[in-house]
């Protein structure tokens, strides 16, 4: 019977070298003992490539995006039986209804039948807030041993609290956050419970944590292992009347879920889906990105290449985080596509690829690796006028104030320019040879 309410609670919305036998005079020059750096890496950390539960510490009361602090939220609905020339209802997008902390207080008192002539009952209200207060400020340090009681306690001292499907939820997430998912799916699971029977609750509210409630009962099967499930999950929320970075956030989990299922075609549907319906996102870079792996791996090197280069057009000028952000999937996609396409031989794309990352960055940092790696496709396709301009351009360079590994690269462009020239001159030999028989 409990199974059967919990489905029906969620039935709504529910990524040349050969050895040459030759005399010693003719040996190639000594190579430098560092290792070759055949990968160009970004110098920006990586990022996850799912969605984890490594929330950032905050308040219950602030606004972070989907899955972290408050409840999933809904498109603002105008009532239809609006008085004409009526000032327009205060309403939000991104959250509950804000009330007053004096009227919140109000309400939670009353809620609880705490009266003024009643100073015990008010005594006891208090004592509860300040329970659940110190609850939420032990999980704001990450403390959940201390935390999980006190949280338990106060939902079962105070059934009637306005605060219950908040505090159930926050519950699940540090039991999350703790690892024990199934107690946090069984706490998940009784906030769909709640929504779906509790008289009197404010109808955004209520409606905004039983959408967060699925949101994590989708992650927690994630985080078990049951990626189909959960995908079928996340893509029932695609039903569900969010807004815009919410609904991104559920196309993008969609997606990882089916990956991690097997289902990369799928995936790339889901990917789709995110850069159709939400193109501004600010995930719509990171999506571009995992969708060109999940085509790369796919073996649609074509499409892959689309999406990379879709990347490298595309342009910010807004000057904040968001471009740094943007020049970060840049790097990693094109990094990455390049060197798969290296390392799989088809080095056409991988020189492409390449080519682009070196007009993203002056940073030598960044340029060196490349630069680099660029030589190495050059020679493998025997071009090497190209691959000697190149490594002349690196070997050039001055290296101060930089890593051991990227200040060793002039020193490996030095010892490829000479090896090409050696390579050239034995070539020259061999054929003044085979023409004097």
């Amino acid at each position: 019977m409990k199974q059967s309410k919990r489905m029906g609670a969620l039935g709504a919305g529910l990524l040349f070298v050969g050895a040459l036998a030759v005399s010693a005079a003719d040996l190639p020059p000594a190579a430098p003992t560092a290792e070759v750096v055949t990968k160009a890496e970004p110098t920006t950390a990586s990022l996850t490539e799912a969605n984890t539960r490594a929330e950032a510490p905050a308040s219950a009361e602030s606004t972070p995006a989907l899955g972290a602090e408050r409840p999933v939220a809904a498109k603002a609905e105008v009532p239809p039986a609006a008085a004409q020339g009526a000032a327009p209802a205060a309403s939000s997008a991104s959250g509950p209804e804000k009330v007053s902390a004096p009227a919140a207080h109000g309400q939670a008192m009353e809620a609880a039948g705490v009266h003024e002539d009643n100073p015990g009952a008010k005594s006891k209200a208090a004592e509860a807030l300040a329970s659940l207060t110190l609850a939420r400020s032990f999980r704001r340090n990450q403390d959940w041993g201390q935390a999980i009681p006190l949280y338990e306690a106060y939902i079962s001292d105070n059934p009637r609290s306005p605060e219950l499907p908040l505090a159930l939820l926050e519950l699940g997430r540090t039991y999350a956050q703790a690892g024990a998912n199934e107690a946090a799916l069984s706490r998940f699971y009784s906030v769909l419970d709640l929504a779906v029977n509790k008289e009197g609750a404010s109808p955004t509210q209520g409606r905004e944590v039983a959408y967060s409630a699925q949101y994590e009962i989708a992650q927690t099967q994630m985080a078990l292992g049951r990626h189909a499930q959960a995908a079928r999950l996340f893509r029932g929320m695609r039903k569900l009347p969010l807004i815009e970075a919410d609904r991104a956030n559920v196309y993008l989990s969609c997606a990882r879920a089916l990956k991690l299922a097997g289902d990369k075609p799928g995936a790339a549907e889901e990917y789709q889906a995110l850069l159709e319906s939400c193109p501004d996102s600010p995930l719509a870079p990171e999506a571009r990105f995992e969708l060109a792996v999940v085509y790369a791996e796919l073996g649609r090197r074509d499409d892959a290449v689309r999406e990379v280069i879709s990347l490298f057009e595309q342009q910010k000028s807004s000057g904040d985080s968001s471009d740094e952000m943007l020049r970060h999937w840049q790097r990693r996609a094109g990094n990455q596509l390049a060197n798969m396409f290296y390392s799989a031989g088809n080095l056409p794309e991988a020189a492409e690829l390449y080519g682009k990352l070196l007009q993203l960055s002056g940073d030598e940092r960044w340029r060196w690796p490349l630069l680099y790696q660029v030589g190495l496709v050059a020679e493998q396709m025997k071009d090497f006028a190209k691959a000697k301009g190149t490594y002349t351009e690196l070997a050039a360079a001055k290296a101060e104030g930089l890593s051991a590994e990227v200040a060793e690269l002039p020193k490996l462009a030095q010892w490829r320019l000479e090896y090409l020239k050696w390579a050239e001159r034995m070539d020259a030999e061999l054929t003044s040879l085979k023409g004097n028989p």
